[in-house]
């Protein structure tokens, strides 16, 4: 007995022979068609991750060359202050641990509260760090300058500076009003400004050193707990010395980093 054969009726096995003869010819045109849609997605691909398009004229940008000198000259001195108690040179200051820390509230009499020696410790800082940023900044325009000179393609206009650095809550902003003008052929980048923005708290510690020469001026004592209670994000360690120095560090929790600086207030006699 002969059993009938199934007949299927599937879409893919009803395909015309006449389009397909062969199970080869099947095989080499899905082939073809993968490799379309590989070269397809590769165009996509190479299109989407393709760096933009930079002229050479670009190589030497003026602005990121002096962001990256403006911020590497900051950096060192904000952490020179940070050290110091505020001066990049300090002046009537105390020895400790091997750096040089300024007094910010100081009296040298007995019995006698200390006077703030910097009620102006924003600006002062200000100050201290636009003089120290200035004649980098001013080197790192002149190398500039000199070496795009020496590249005969490109011919360098370039006026005075000025530098002026803020401090706000957090940040710290340096201003660079400077005409520089670079031409190479038809081509021509002039700039007259340029902007460098740092996150740092270095604000936030003048503020409360103030704070602490204030009351050390008013009360010959500061209540380190009891500020940090009130404002945890900070950590303030004193350390009182063998001349009855007090060392003041303030930290910021979250960054680790620290200000440093001294008082001397109401001195008591030897024996008491």
């Amino acid at each position: 007995m002969r059993l009938k054969q199934k007949k299927y009726t599937g879409l893919f096995l009803n395909i015309d022979k006449s389009i397909f003869p062969n199970k080869k010819s099947q095989v080499t045109i899905f082939i073809i068609l993968g490799l379309i849609i590989v070269v397809i997605f590769l165009i996509i691909f190479l299109l989407m991750t393709a760096p933009p398009k930079v002229e050479s004229y670009n190589e030497k940008n003026p602005q990121s060359y002096i962001e990256k000198i403006t911020t590497e000259a900051l950096e060192e001195a904000i952490e020179t202050l940070s050290m110091q108690g505020g001066d990049m040179t300090p002046s009537g200051s105390v020895f400790y641990n091997g750096t040089e820390i300024v007094y910010i509230c100081y009296s040298g009499e007995f019995y006698k509260k200390c006077i703030s020696q910097r009620p102006l410790l924003v600006e002062h800082i200000e100050q201290e760090i636009t003089n120290y940023i200035t004649p980098k900044i001013q080197a790192g325009f002149d190398k500039l300058e000199s070496d795009l000179t020496e590249d005969n393609r490109y011919v360098i206009e370039s006026g005075e500076m000025k530098v002026i650095t803020k401090l706000y809550p957090k940040l710290v902003i340096v201003e660079i009003d400077k005409k520089f003008k670079l031409q190479r052929g038809d081509l021509t980048r002039e700039f007259d400004h340029f902007k460098i923005n740092m996150i740092n708290p270095i604000y936030d510690f003048a503020k409360i050193t103030n704070i602490i020469a204030n009351q050390e001026a008013q009360y010959c004592h500061f209540d380190n707990l009891g500020y940090m209670i009130l404002y945890p994000d900070y950590d303030i360690k004193s350390t009182i010395t063998g001349d009855s120095d007090t060392i003041y560090t303030i930290t910021e929790r979250s960054t680790g980093l620290s200000f440093s600086f001294a008082t001397k207030s109401c001195l008591m006699p030897p024996g008491f």
